[in-house]
């Protein structure tokens, strides 16, 4: 069973292909739309990574409810991000599979921002962010999302124009808790195998900071380089990277954690 997190400012449906192409490899798959993502409730962009965080948990419970005890996760770019967190506080998990992570507090995380400088500068201001919560702050502000191709739309931003359902701005509090949201325990005692998915050509996470994390968690892990690949993996190239996600998950289900994986 795998929960999926969709990413920045998108939902569930955008990765309809590759949820249902995982399917047909023998897994049941749900995914949802986070609060004030797609479809769900919640004012539109106003969220933190920990009240996503509780809602991937909420899933969780439903799903062993509903198919049992084996459960994943699989996240993409802030899904990633979010999946990452959660499995670093839910030790019954068999896995996760990320597209990208991070550890917000790091400092080395401004680099993810288009604008790395001025978003060094404008950390030191997020405590404002109480008194300005819903302040709405445009999703271009600190992701280039031009530079991102994707296979129907040119790039992200025209997608991003194009669907009423996508988000083109986000809550000033959420924009905080991007930036500021400590892991629940260190890198190095994540208790849940982690395997993370890197396209050669993202412009938004930096494969040498990707690799310090990874570098960082503790065995069973797996580092899955994408060559010749930009950022949008899971909803414009499935075909390449399912087979890989496949094999883990399956090593990860059968419980064999040796090193190396």
């Amino acid at each position: 069973m795998v929960v999926f997190i969709p990413g920045t400012a998108v939902y569930a449906l955008v990765f309809a292909e590759f949820m249902y192409k995982l399917s047909l490899r023998g897994f049941h798959v749900i995914g949802f739309d986070p609060r004030g993502h797609g479809r769900s409730q919640g004012m539109r962009g106003s969220y933190t990574i920990q009240e996503l965080v509780r809602d991937t948990r909420a899933v969780i419970a439903y799903a062993r409810r509903r198919f049992g005890t084996e459960i994943f996760l699989a996240g993409s770019s802030q899904g990633g991000i979010v999946a990452f967190y959660t499995a670093a506080d839910e030790p019954d998990l068999k896995g996760a599979v990320c597209h990208n992570l991070a550890v917000l507090d790091d400092p080395n995380t401004t680099s993810l921002s288009r604008r790395p400088a001025l978003a060094r500068f404008l950390k030191r201001l997020l405590p404002l962010a109480r008194l300005f919560s819903e302040l709405q702050v445009p999703v271009a502000l600190y992701l280039d999302l031009s530079k991102e191709k994707t296979r129907l739309f040119g790039n992200a931003k025209a997608f991003l124009d194009q669907d009423l359902l996508a988000l083109r701005s986000i809550s000033l509090k959420a924009l905080a808790s991007l930036a500021t949201t400590p892991l629940p325990c260190p890198v190095e005692a994540v208790p849940t195998p982690i395997m993370i998915l890197h396209a050669e050509y993202d412009n938004i996470f930096p494969r040498a900071y990707v690799e310090r994390i990874y570098d960082r968690l503790p065995w069973p892990k797996r580092f899955e380089l994408v060559r010749d690949r930009p950022h949008l993996l899971l909803t414009d190239y499935p075909d390449e990277i399912l087979p890989a996600i496949e094999a883990w998950l399956k090593k990860m289900r059968g419980g064999n954690r040796c090193p190396g994986l």
